[in-house]
């Protein structure tokens, strides 16, 4: 299988890698001189046949580019996702990221737990987004947006918006998904929930309240279920 790396694009017929790309070429997958691996950057597919090796720079001779739009889902989906305790937020990332969501946008409300995203944990946040998208082979890397609160979030979301909430108990999921859509959003409520005057806030900002079935999910369990309920929905 080849190895695919996202870089900064576009790049000519040669590339040139250092630092931690070079390093992962070289001492963690150990190629060498010869062996072919792929870099990508917006949608487009660079093949490359290795010249020089080295743990710090890598270069080599690009035979071959390509689009692989494919790979992208019909639908650019948003994903509001709300701070999460632990590592629970970064495996929502790794998880939503292979399933094909366009954007993702952190947020604290009323009842959020965790408050804070630090640069650093934002910048790990992006690395793991990256690597989940080479492992799914996709052509783009999720933008991770900065840090929203509940008041501004909805002004920041492209329509339709769909909130996933406990107190709806009649319209489900693929009933609020428009029969064609080219962007979506989805708004995942935090540990503690989303209140009713935040409903209220919502639904005046166009958004639409859904029902995931009769059991309550976690919130990292709900946004992955319901990214992959509308991939399912929208790629059929």
């Amino acid at each position: 299988m080849t190895h695919r790396f996202f870089v900064e694009g576009p790049i000519g017929d040669h590339a040139l890698l250092q630092g931690e790309r070079a390093h992962q070429i070289a001492t963690v997958l150990r190629l060498e001189p010869g062996e072919v691996i792929a870099l990508v950057w917006d949608g487009v597919e660079a093949i490359v046949v290795l010249e020089t090796v080295a743990p710090h720079e890598v270069s080599g001779r690009v035979r071959e580019k390509r689009k692989i739009a494919d790979t992208e889902p019909r639908v650019e989906l948003t994903l509001a996702l709300p701070l999460l305790r632990g590592e629970r937020s970064e495996e929502v990332i790794e998880a939503v990221t292979q399933l094909g969501v366009s954007t993702i946008v952190p947020f604290v409300s009323a009842r959020s737990v965790v408050r804070t995203l630090s640069k650093a944990k934002l910048e790990r946040w992006t690395r793991i987004a990256r690597e989940s998208a080479e492992t799914a082979r996709r052509g783009r890397v999720p933008a991770i947006e900065d840090l929203a609160d509940w008041d501004a979030l909805f002004d920041r979301l492209a329509p339709p918006v769909i909130v996933p909430w406990e107190g709806e108990a009649l319209k489900t999921l693929g009933e609020a998904l428009p029969a064609t859509i080219k962007t979506l959003s989805l708004v995942i409520g935090p540990e503690g929930g989303i209140g009713p005057d935040e409903i209220r806030l919502a639904r005046e900002k166009g958004a639409t309240t859904v029902t995931l079935g009769r059991r309550n999910l976690r919130s990292e369990t709900a946004a992955i279920a319901t990214v992959a309920q509308v991939m399912a929905i929208v790629e059929r």
